[in-house]
């Protein structure tokens, strides 16, 4: 059935999405086209970061960061990488609780403050529930608050229309060069799409303050959110 799919005519957009641009949100459209590069960028920043067929992945999103969070979800499919998924929010700590218990978690992927914030409710050791994942991306709050306890914490961040993804080794996050240009400005960081995508993006703000340097094909961000 899965296969007979594959016939049939896909829409002519992969998908809308909404990110907040200062006060405001900003709705986009998605095309097949980006959305493959996307995955293909995010496959080679998880292989790059050590992830192999086999391996074990919590994936903590929520629905509506589909945008940001389903070509990683394709890649790690594609890599052959098994992943179990939990939401972002407190109540549903005890299902990341379960499975950083009873599975061999190689890596967390989007952990949240509210996750590490539940985890210490629930009476967790943090430090120890976490030391026997090879890698974690972390979305800000959490990567503050695990600072102390882990220094290899890398980024999981939404930055504005693109996403910033860690890789070992780099300080701060890392935005696919190929895709997106990054600037400093007084604001604070903007960014601009490159390559054609369905929507154009011109300096939209990221919702980072700080500094952009090229590294091959990744322009490495490192800063603190707008407050």
């Amino acid at each position: 059935m899965i296969d007979a799919t594959a016939d049939l005519d896909r829409p002519p957009l992969y998908g809308l999405a909404s990110c907040l641009v200062g006060s405001q949100h900003l709705d986009f459209e998605i095309g097949w086209p980006e959305f493959e590069r996307d995955t293909a960028w995010a496959q080679s920043v998880l292989h790059r970061s050590g992830l192999r067929s086999g391996d074990m992945v919590l994936v903590t999103v929520t629905n509506w960061e589909s945008p940001w969070a389903s070509p990683i979800v394709h890649a790690l499919r594609n890599l052959g990488i098994t992943y179990v998924t939990a939401e972002v929010f407190g109540w549903d700590v005890r299902r990341v609780l379960m499975f950083l218990q009873r599975f061999p978690i190689k890596a967390v992927i989007g952990l949240s403050g509210q996750t590490l914030t539940g985890l210490s409710d629930a009476g967790a050791k943090t430090a120890e529930l976490l030391s026997h994942t090879e890698l974690i991306w972390a979305r800000p709050k959490a990567a503050a608050a695990l600072a102390e306890i882990r220094r290899d914490v890398l980024p999981y961040a939404r930055f504005g229309p693109a996403l910033a993804l860690g890789l070992p080794g780099v300080r701060g996050g890392a935005v696919n060069a190929k895709e997106w240009d990054v600037t400093s400005t007084e604001a604070g960081l903007v960014v601009s799409n490159i390559a054609e995508r369905a929507t154009t993006f011109r300096e939209i703000a990221s919702g980072f303050r700080g500094t952009v340097t090229a590294v091959g094909d990744e322009l490495a961000v490192y800063g603190d959110p707008v407050s």
